[in-house]
Parts: C-alpha cells; sequence; structure tokens
C-alpha cells in the first residue's frame, strides 16, 4: 500500500535496503537536479457500436481526445498534486459518479495518494499507459473501460520511494464529459 511505502521514507528507509552511510568526501562538482517528466498517457482506444457500417478506426480516433484529457486530469489530480489532499480530495471525488463517490472516499489509498500525500513534497510521474474501449450510441461515444497503469517517484523529506498504481475504470460519458461509475484500483509502492 502506498501508505506503508511513504511511511518507509518518511522513516528513512528505501526498498527493504539498509541505506549506506554518507560518502566523507565531497566532490568539487554538484549532480544536476534531474529535470521534471511531464505526465503522458500513452493511450490505446478501440471502438465499438451497434450502427450498421459502424467505423471503429474513426470512432477511437474521435473518442481518444476527450478520454486522454480525462485520464491525464485523473493523474494529475490524484497523484502529481499531493496538496489535494488539504481539500478532501474534493477535484478527485468530483470526477465520479454521484452514485460510487462515497466508495471512492473510503477508498482514496488505492486510487490516489490518500493519507500519504501529506508526507509527499512532490511526484514525478514515469510511464502511464491506458488501454480503452469505448462503446458508441448514436455516434457519440457513450460508456468505456478503461485500463490504466502509472508507475512514478514520490519525494519526501527523509528520500524518494516508487508510486504504482493499476486501476480498471468504468466510464459513462455524457454532455460534461466522462465520470467514473466503477472502478477496481490499487496502489502501492513495490514494482
Amino acid at each position: 500500500m502506498l501508505v506503508v511505502g511513504v511511511a518507509l521514507l518518511v522513516a528513512g528507509c528505501s526498498s527493504g535496503k539498509k541505506q549506506q552511510a554518507a560518502a566523507t568526501t565531497t566532490s568539487s562538482t554538484a549532480a544536476p537536479a534531474p529535470v521534471a517528466r511531464r505526465l503522458e498517457v500513452a493511450l490505446t482506444a478501440t471502438a465499438k457500436g451497434p450502427e450498421r457500417g459502424f467505423n471503429a478506426r474513426r470512432a477511437a480516433k474521435q473518442a481518444s481526445p476527450d478520454l486522454e484529457k480525462f485520464l491525464d486530469r485523473y493523474l494529475t489530480v490524484a497523484f502529481l498534486q499531493p496538496a489535494q489532499a488539504r481539500s478532501g480530495w474534493r477535484d478527485l471525488l468530483g470526477m465520479f459518479d454521484p452514485s460510487v463517490r462515497s466508495s471512492a472516499r473510503k477508498q482514496l489509498d488505492s486510487l490516489s495518494l490518500g493519507g500519504a500525500a501529506p508526507r509527499v513534497t512532490a511526484v514525478r510521474p514515469g510511464r502511464a499507459v491506458a488501454r480503452a474501449v469505448v462503446l458508441f450510441s448514436d455516434g457519440r461515444p457513450a460508456a468505456a473501460t478503461v485500463r490504466l497503469s502509472f508507475d512514478a517517484t514520490a519525494d519526501s523529506g527523509p528520500g524518494s520511494g516508487r508510486v504504482r498504481l493499476r486501476s480498471v475504470l468504468q466510464l459513462l460519458g455524457g454532455s460534461s464529459g466522462w465520470r467514473i461509475v466503477a472502478y477496481d484500483s490499487k496502489t502501492g509502492g513495490k514494482g
């Protein structure tokens, strides 16, 4: 669980290995700070529709930009903005359908940084991959099943550790965009 991983970071442990003593010599040149990587969701989408002559390739291409934008927003709010915890994850919970919002509130540790967020100073995104099957109705995206995989590095005062999300999200489309209506999600710190 992410909370355990970040708790280990706060305690000064990393990957279950003993930390090496600091070197007694100093280098005359400082190592450059790592360049922050931008979040990029690699989305592969397919589409299905009941219409005669349905063009699945064109439909998937049509649905991809809004779906990618939704997934980018989800990962940004849930992982790249630890300060969201102060608002009770209001922006994240707003992405869920009201019918599952209270369940999501109880399971924030599996959907986001959750309870570990107050100890996290920054999150550096790594790989973000999504595979989606989008269902069309009347020529519009109506629902989608998304398998989402996200890896990152969370920084805290004493060190850094891995963050890993593996989710299956069930989405409904509407005039106001996508919303999560069901999910199976796990977040942790191990590879």
